[in-house]
């Protein structure tokens, strides 16, 4: 049986949008641009570690202090070139977005990036136009984990949070839509399996996951 929910509020990186993997890929060129030789298997490890501390555990595995701004703008500028050779979807992100159509279902991105960066990269995938809304970290007062994403994204709808689902791929993710209030949280992880397992429903895949919602 079809759920009946009024809007769907999206994570991006990660869950439509293959970027997390591409971020891994230009790591060891990026430490070697600076000097310093990692294997692409460590980097692995940092997958969802918030940037301070990633930093601090590069320094523990190179054994020397690594200078946060330098290393930021390096991996940034690097990241960029990449995204500009074409972004990667993630599986099923079309069918996806056709199931909701058929629906009539307004959509809207919830992310911790910035709302213009975030425009950018779904313009360059030809995702931008089958979005509502984009709603990034520079529209609300707080990041992931604080519900104030998902709660304007949900407003930019016209909907409630507690009539809207939530799809996310990471447990930040996870802890703001719950906290937002929406009616049902579903996580797709993409790299990193949730430590948390608050969502109420896991997903393998967008596939999984429309199959979760009826569509």
């Amino acid at each position: 049986m079809a759920i009946d929910f009024s809007g769907v509020v999206l994570d991006m990186d990660g869950l439509l949008l293959d970027t997390e993997r591409l971020q891994l890929e230009i790591a060891p060129g990026v430490l070697r641009g600076l000097g310093h030789q990692l294997e692409l298997s460590f980097f692995n490890r940092l997958v969802g570690v918030p940037q301070a501390e990633y930093v601090r555990l590069i320094g523990l595995e190179l054994g020397t202090d690594i200078e946060a701004a330098a290393l930021d703008a390096a991996w940034t500028a690097a990241f960029q070139a990449r995204l500009e050779e074409g972004i990667p979807l993630m599986p099923g992100v079309h069918d996806f977005l056709d199931a909701l159509d058929r629906r009539k279902l307004p959509r809207a991105i919830a992310t911790n990036g910035v709302t213009a960066r975030a425009e950018w990269k779904l313009q360059q995938t030809g995702l931008l136009g089958r979005i509502d809304a984009v709603v990034g970290i520079d529209r609300v007062a707080r990041g992931k984990p604080a519900p104030d994403v998902y709660i304007e994204a949900a407003r930019c709808l016209g909907c409630r949070p507690w009539e809207c689902v939530a799809l996310d791929d990471s447990d930040l993710g996870v802890r703001a839509a719950l906290a937002a209030g929406v009616m049902m949280v579903i996580q797709v992880p993409d790299m990193v399996p949730s430590r948390d397992l608050l969502a109420h429903h896991q997903a393998q895949s967008l596939d999984v996951a429309r199959v979760i919602l009826g569509l």
